[in-house]
């Protein structure tokens, strides 16, 4: 008798594994095809995320030109591309790759969109770390780049919507560096708003500094 109440609850333990083995292995295709779609779904809602991130830098920098810089002097024509690294040196600032010319990474983007982003990056945080230096802002050694704008734009250095372009930028690229799958068209959408930025930081070279510098032409971007 005791035996027979022993074998008993031993069946009763073994049942509800190996129910859940006999359904796992009935509906095997099934289950696969809802994991796949579940997949599929995450997938996709990081891919809408990452298309409404792109959507906002590019409608921010379409509005940053109307919006007039914190400096109170008044912007004049930027500085040819050209000249851009031999102004910053002659300055005391760091150089960037792209000389500010944004071709420089719309070539990349064609071949790999992620190193252009990559680059992008690298370039904003050099950008806003000569625009602290150039206004005597003291840098801190581990200060992100995003640190460095929002204290930037604390100091009324730059405005608001230039601190969230850049941020926002930002963003993009540091997910790009770290697996987000961005196609050509995307990188060079974030390019493209990008150009906002360096327009801008041409004009305060070309202002920002009492030394009656004038640019020769207009920049196109």
């Amino acid at each position: 008798m005791e035996l027979a109440k022993l074998v008993l609850e031993y069946l009763k333990a073994l049942a509800w594994p190996a129910t859940t083995i006999f359904l796992g292995i009935y509906f095997r295709e099934q289950l696969t095809a809802l994991l796949d779609r579940i997949k599929k779904a995450e997938v996709v809602g990081v891919s809408l995320d990452f298309q409404e991130k792109i959507q906002e830098v590019k409608e921010l920098s379409e509005e940053i030109p109307a919006e007039p810089s914190a400096k109170t002097a008044t912007p004049r024509a930027t500085i040819p591309l050209t000249e851009a690294n031999a102004r910053m040196i002659s300055l005391g600032l760091q150089p960037v790759s792209s000389g500010l010319d944004l071709s420089y990474f719309r070539d990349i983007a064609r071949k790999d969109p992620t190193l252009a982003l990559a680059g992008l990056r690298i370039e904003i945080e050099t950008l806003a770390r000569n625009l602290a230096i150039g206004c005597k802002l003291e840098l801190k050694g581990r200060e992100s780049p995003s640190g460095l704008l929002n204290r930037l734009h604390s100091k009324n250095l730059i405005t608001s919507a230039q601190a969230e372009l850049g941020r926002k930028i930002l963003i993009i690229c540091n997910k790009a560096v770290h697996g987000q799958p961005v196609s050509t068209e995307e990188a060079l959408e974030v390019i493209k708003a990008a150009g906002t930025l360096f327009e801008n930081f041409l004009q305060w070279l070309s202002w920002g500094f009492n030394d009656n510098w004038q640019p020769k032409n207009p920049v196109e971007t």
